[in-house]
């Protein structure tokens, strides 16, 4: 009893460690907890998303929309604990408006950024009400991620909108910074009226995302205009406010954030539809980025109104809208040398320039020229699209005078030292046609370098007309030899099966025929075998004729692998195989290959994701116990091997002459 108590006690330890680790293998093999929340299927490692969670939750549809994303329908459900987003397929387009209660059943998943719900179903319990509580998070929170798919309301100035056909965006400029707004487009709704209106806005905030899962920005989604909340209308006519002077913008104002679009006065000094429009008023001058198409000419009075932005060496207008007013005058461009252009004075102005021009930018994407003055360098550039892509009649060393609108651009190590003014870097000159450019002096065609090229040209010409000699020599060398390549490749083909490379019917007649004599001369026997798949009809109807193609080629390098490489294994079409076998010292050791032949082909294809399997049926006939015609022999084998088929296929049959056919011998 004592030393029954002893082992008991020394085995005790090891039966619980047993027991533990059988139980938690069992704990392994249990299936995934479903998640009820929304917090329990968003909130999770993106290790654990990819497991795909069984997710079933109740919510509140708050942004539905089959057409912002290419991929599938986009969707956000609310409950108490928070907001996910839900892949839906695009089609069939469900009527699920915000508000709508419903049921989702669905995976997890990692999606382009955080987790979500895949393979989601939705099933509409009935109609609910929006959350009323919409946090606001600053622009810091929601360029976090820790926002992510979460409701949330935001409040900015609506600075552009931009209409597609199935969606609308808001670009809006808030205290943090720009983020944009995107709904589903509504007909009958007035969209620009927002335009310089103070919006409250509440929707699902969303990440903008790279190709490595990583968010480059926010913006927010939201259901409708019916989310949208007007709290400081725009100007009916943004034209009616009284203008300002451009050098007004931006200056000091107490307590302003977010600045209403302002409203001046000038004369176009140029326009490039839809890129950039620059006027002068009477003290200054002003280029703005301006997506109108509208055509403006030079000298024209217009009215510009947009809302004023920092741009790089002086105050500019963003989404800048403008109207043409009466009046029309040629305005005068300025004499100005490039030290004082330089000087940052005449920025926006229209100005000329003399230097010489000394070549062209090609890497940029406009018509851009590199002009030398004064021991400074600066470029004059026109757009490609306004007669700057072909052929220039200027040569490089020209004196040019050169009409347009002064940029100056700032110097980015020096700006903000000191006293914190901005310090010019650089000076282009935007032209508006190929007018502004005014050759003043052409420079010599006879020069030292013209002349070197000439003597070159000369000098070269008796080593290209020796080179061309042996080019075209060379040449003749290539073409034969490609010449002879083809008959090559043209006898080949008509002497080989383009599927599986084998020899075709005019080969294998020819190597026969040869066979046959050697047979005769050398007193060796020949065999003949035909080899012909069972049920091969089957595989095509079944996979397909690739599928069947992939098989054929599988059969063929089986047998070929089987024989000597002195044999011929020759392909007549279909699934029928011809195996030429001469030089043999005993004419069984045909059977003895055709064995092998079977058992060969036997073995399972894998064709893809499936297993197909492969017998044949194998005629056997010899030479010269069948005689020596190649055309006999071919209908003996032919025979033989239907008689492989009769006999219950997977096997071959030797052709007999005085019995006909011979019971078969198992492959």
């Amino acid at each position: 009893m004592r030393l029954l108590r002893l082992i008991a006690l020394f085995c005790a330890p090891i039966l619980l460690c047993a027991a533990g680790a059988a139980q938690e293998s069992k704990t392994h093999e249990l299936p995934l907890r479903t998640l009820t929340t929304v917090h329990e299927a968003h909130d999770i490692p993106l290790e654990q998303a990819a497991r795909e969670y069984p997710v079933r939750l109740r919510g509140v549809v708050t942004y539905y929309d089959p057409y912002v994303d290419p991929r599938h329908a986009a969707l956000f459900v609310h409950d108490s604990t928070g907001s996910i987003f839900i892949g839906l397929p695009s089609r069939p387009i469900l009527t699920l408006p915000a508000g709508t209660l419903v049921e989702v059943v669905g995976t997890t998943g990692t999606g382009d950024y955080a987790p979500l719900i895949l393979h989601g179903k939705v099933k509409i319990i009935g109609k609910s009400n929006l959350p009323q509580n919409a946090p606001r998070p600053t622009m810091a929170e929601l360029i976090s991620g820790s926002q992510d798919g979460q409701w949330v309301e935001i409040e900015g100035m609506v600075h552009s909108v931009h209409l597609e056909p199935t969606n609308i965006t808001l670009e809006l400029a808030t205290t943090g910074g720009p983020i944009s707004a995107t709904a589903p487009s509504e007909s009958g709704q007035d969209y620009d009226s927002l335009v310089d209106a103070i919006v409250q806005i509440r929707g699902n905030a969303v990440p903008v995302f790279n190709s490595s899962r990583q968010m480059v920005g926010a913006r927010v989604l939201f259901p409708s205009v019916h989310e949208l909340k007007v709290v400081q209308p725009a100007p009916s006519d943004p034209y009616a406010t009284p203008a300002i002077p451009a050098s007004d913008l931006l200056r000091f104002s107490p307590g302003v954030i977010l600045r209403h679009r302002a409203h001046i006065q000038g004369r176009v000094t140029l326009h490039w539809p839809g890129r950039m429009l620059c006027i002068q008023e009477a003290t200054d001058g002003l280029c703005m980025q301006s997506p109108k198409l509208d055509q403006v000419r030079t000298g024209q009075m217009v009215d510009v109104v947009g809302f004023p932005a920092i741009s790089d060496f002086k105050a500019t207008f963003e989404n800048a809208s403008f109207r043409v007013t009466e009046g029309t005058a040629t305005p005068t461009a300025a004499n100005v040398t490039i030290q004082q252009a330089f000087l940052g004075d005449h920025d926006r102005e229209l100005v000329q320039i003399e230097g010489e021009l000394i070549g062209r930018d090609r890497a940029a994407g406009d018509l851009t020229l590199i002009i030398r003055s004064g021991g400074f360098l600066f470029s004059a550039i026109l757009p490609k699209d306004s007669g700057g892509a072909g052929l220039l009649p200027w040569k490089d060393g020209s004196i040019v005078r050169i009409t347009g609108v002064c940029s100056v651009r700032m110097d980015p190590k020096t700006t903000g030292q000191g006293s914190g003014s901005v310090q010019p870097g650089s000076v282009d000159i935007l032209l508006r046609s190929l007018d502004d450019v005014v050759v003043l002096h052409a420079p010599s065609w006879w020069t030292t370098r013209n002349a070197v090229a000439v003597l070159s040209t000369v000098g070269l010409s008796a080593l290209v007309a020796f080179a061309w000699v042996v080019v075209l020599r060379r040449r003749v060398e290539q073409q034969t030899l490609a010449i002879r390549r083809s008959e090559e490749r043209l006898r080949h083909l008509s002497q080989h099966d383009v599927l599986t490379g084998l020899p075709n019917r005019f080969l294998l007649n020819d190597r026969l025929d040869m066979a046959l004599k050697r047979t005769g001369r050398f007193d060796f026997n020949l065999g003949l075998l035909m080899v012909d798949l069972d049920g091969f009809k089957e595989v095509n109807d079944t996979l397909g004729h690739q599928a069947g193609d992939q098989v054929l080629c599988e059969v063929a390098n089986r047998i070929s692998r089987t024989v000597r490489q002195t044999d011929t294994v020759a392909r007549l079409g279909g699934d029928e195989f011809i195996v030429l076998l001469p030089d043999l010292r005993q004419a069984s050791e045909a059977e003895t290959i055709a064995a092998k032949i079977v058992a060969a082909i036997a073995e399972p294809i894998d064709v893809g994701s499936a297993t197909v399997p492969v017998s044949a049926s194998v005629g056997v006939c010899t030479s010269p116990e069948q005689g020596g015609d190649a055309e006999k022999l071919l209908q003996c084998v032919d025979s033989a091997m239907y008689g492989a088929k009769a006999c219950g296929k997977n096997t071959y049959q030797v052709y007999r002459a005085k019995t006909g056919k011979s019971p078969a011998t198992s492959g």
